[in-house]
């Protein structure tokens, strides 16, 4: 057995959708300071790092985080890498066997870009009629390789809206590079927050 692990670190360098999504680290308690244990608090958003969004975030009585099935973020997953230099349409998703039911990974190249902190704006995001498609096709789950499925000052966020109100969570930020494309047992699982519209994950790739 084979584990990836496609979750960035979060830090205070962590790369961020939006300065207010950075996460605040403190030592509330240090050894070497004469505590008797080590602890930290983390503040941050729900959509910090390598994050689920659920259904809620843009759809008002979609799922939340303590009510939407688990298999949405555990089982069967192809990670396909999309070569293109500009955002992703249905033409481009077309050569690759997506089928029903399908949690699917795209990998555009730019997980590295998560190891930045600053905000890299000209990101490579989906187009409406790739959502759509996605959304036609009824997979379980969509994930990319950096921060949105929209592109960036997409005032409309169309992808999100289509896929979350198609009720397919989406995963974002996942640390692809190094992944060869192909099926994985995907883990992902977002903590249980009450009425949550997303959540930090720690996700994996497991091949047997």
């Amino acid at each position: 057995m084979k584990i990836h692990d496609i979750t960035a670190t979060v830090d205070t360098d962590l790369c961020v959708y939006a300065e207010s999504d950075r996460p605040f680290v403190e030592n509330l308690m240090r050894i070497d300071e004469g505590d008797f244990c080590n602890m930290i608090r983390i503040t941050a958003t729900t959509h910090m790092g390598t994050h689920a969004d659920m259904p809620r975030h843009f759809i008002e009585n979609g799922a939340t985080c303590h009510d939407i099935a688990l298999e949405y973020f555990y089982g069967r997953a192809k990670v396909i890498k999309v070569k293109t230099a500009t955002h992703i349409s249905k033409e481009d998703l077309l050569p690759f066997d997506i089928e029903e039911g399908d949690i699917i990974l795209l990998n555009t190249g730019q997980s590295h870009l998560m190891r930045q902190p600053k905000l890299k704006e000209d990101y490579i995001a989906l187009l409406p009629d790739a959502a759509l498609y996605l959304a036609d096709k009824k997979i379980k789950t969509a994930g990319i390789d950096y921060l949105s499925v929209d592109p960036y000052g997409e005032p409309n966020f169309p992808a999100h809206k289509i896929l979350l109100g198609s009720g397919i969570p989406i995963l974002e930020g996942l640390m692809l590079d190094g992944v060869p494309e192909g099926e994985y047992t995907l883990s992902a699982l977002p903590l249980k927050y009450g009425n949550g519209d997303g959540s930090p994950i720690r996700a994996v790739l497991i091949t047997h």
